[in-house]
């Protein structure tokens, strides 16, 4: 089972610690009316009784998973874009991504198909629409003012769409049984609503299968206003048009990501005894010696975080013998290849970052591509091997295609189409110069690696900043 899921029926549990007594209390109250309409002489409606009940629950597990799970933020939060989480979903196309917009959706289903079960004036289409939108505006409007969640317009649009699936669910089998005026429109209504739905999303899901290649994860969400920028080019692009080469790494699949941690843990003489499967990283873990391991299954790149017990370097960090630090991550299953240049740079105040770069060493149908990064800590009498990201790949080449020029890459980072796009329009300042445009490679979600253009910054508080831009048109 997927760890999301898992959680998210945890979360289900939990709630219903809630439901169950709001339940409960309300079947009291029923019985009480039960009571008294048998008092009167009068039937006592128990389809409707059994409905509300259901509402009940329904309302206190959404009052749960909205509002009373976790602890509140410190600041209030809010999205006012409609369709980012979609878009977000798009780019990354994972498991863990799409369950968090269709669950938005799921969560008021339940509303749209039990109220036109209680009333008939929720038989009416807009009936429903306004209770579902009123539903999810008074739970967005309390997270807001509890500070707890974000305020967001796509939950809006999700939570509406559930109820409207849900209303067409009831709908289309109420009207056949009821056969009231204008029943075979209602029941068509409901269906539409169903098929509608169904068919967008078969569209959506299908036009990923057909695309010769994945979305990139890090890929631009939303174009960002950045007209208030001043840029500076720092060099002249070329506008001349270019092409690159698409490469293919492959995919781990969860047996392959476990093989490999297992392999890694025997190496080292440790045991991971805590697994988390969770979007696109599988976390292996072992709390008592300290030893960590991530997993990224699309592309076999991992990060090693070592114990205690991992023996230190001789040298200090700053002054790294290379031929030690090899043979240290040799110890790990990890070669260097002898062309890869190594960089020794501070990073912070205690930790010192060496780095071996590798640009499409090889020749013929395998190539090593990527960098292998070791944070270095310094430990008595010497370093201390804090962290390892082993970001080299082996790439097979494969079609080569257009892409866009650096002069159109730079020209998309200005109006607002990187990645990181809506940090710039929020943090960036007024004028941003561009220093450094230069081609690379990148993992998209079906285990290809695209050309991407890595970009270098120069921030108006001084700082420098890098962003990326898809180099695919």
């Amino acid at each position: 089972m997927h760890d999301f899921i898992g959680y998210l029926l945890t979360l289900l549990q939990r709630g219903m610690k809630l439901a169950v007594p709001a339940a409960l209390l309300c079947a009291l109250c029923l019985g009480g009316a039960w009571l008294l309409f048998r008092r009167r002489g009068r039937p006592f409606p128990w389809g409707k009784a059994i409905v509300l009940i259901l509402l009940v629950g329904w309302a206190a597990l959404t009052a749960y998973a909205t509002l009373m799970r976790g602890e509140g933020g410190m600041y209030r939060e809010w999205n006012l874009q409609l369709f980012l989480a979609w878009r977000e979903a798009w780019n990354r196309f994972t498991l863990q991504i799409w369950l968090n917009v269709l669950l938005n959706i799921a969560l008021f289903v339940p509303l749209g198909l039990l109220l036109p079960l209680l009333a008939g004036v929720f038989r009416r289409w807009y009936a429903m629409l306004a209770a579902g939108f009123g539903t999810s505006l008074v739970i967005e409007l309390a997270q807001l003012a509890a500070m707890r969640g974000m305020f967001d317009v796509d939950d809006l649009f999700t939570n509406t769409l559930g109820a409207m699936l849900g209303w067409g669910l009831s709908v289309a089998i109420l009207a056949p049984i009821r056969r009231e005026r204008g029943w075979v429109r209602q029941c068509l209504s409901g269906l539409s609503v169903i098929l509608v739905f169904g068919l967008a999303m078969g569209g959506l899901f299908g036009a990923y299968a057909l695309k010769p290649y994945g979305n990139l994860p890090e890929g631009p969400v939303s174009r960002a206003d950045l007209s208030h920028v001043t840029w500076e080019v720092n060099f002249t692009p070329s506008e001349d048009p270019a092409a690159a080469c698409i490469y293919q790494a492959g995919r781990m699949d969860r047996a392959d990501s476990d093989a490999f941690a297992a392999e890694f843990a025997d190496r080292m003489g440790v045991e991971f005894e805590d697994v988390i499967y969770y979007d696109d990283l599988n976390w292996y873990g072992n709390h008592s010696t300290g030893d960590f391991l991530y997993v990224r299954p699309r592309d076999g790149t991992w990060e090693y975080h070592p114990g205690r017990q991992f023996p230190t370097l001789n040298s200090p960090p700053d002054q790294v013998i290379r031929e030690e630090l090899t043979a240290a991550l040799g110890t790990m299953g990890v070669s260097v290849p002898e062309e890869a240049e190594m960089t020794v740079e501070p990073f912070g105040e205690a930790i010192t970052r060496a780095v071996f770069t590798v640009d499409q060493t090889g020749a013929g149908e395998q190539l090593l591509h990527g960098t292998l990064t070791c944070d270095l800590s310094p430990e008595e009498g010497g370093t201390e091997l804090y962290r390892v990201e082993n970001r080299l790949v082996t790439l097979t080449p494969g079609p080569e295609e257009e892409i866009l020029s650096p002069a159109q890459a730079v020209k998309a980072l200005c109006d607002g189409r990187s990645s990181c796009g809506l940090i710039l329009e929020r943090e960036g300042g007024d004028r941003i110069r561009v220093l450094d445009c230069r081609l690379d490679w990148t993992a998209d979600t079906k285990g290809f690696y695209q050309p991407v253009y890595q970009i270098t910054m120069q921030l108006e508080n001084g700082n420098e900043y890098h962003d990326m831009v898809p180099a695919l048109p």
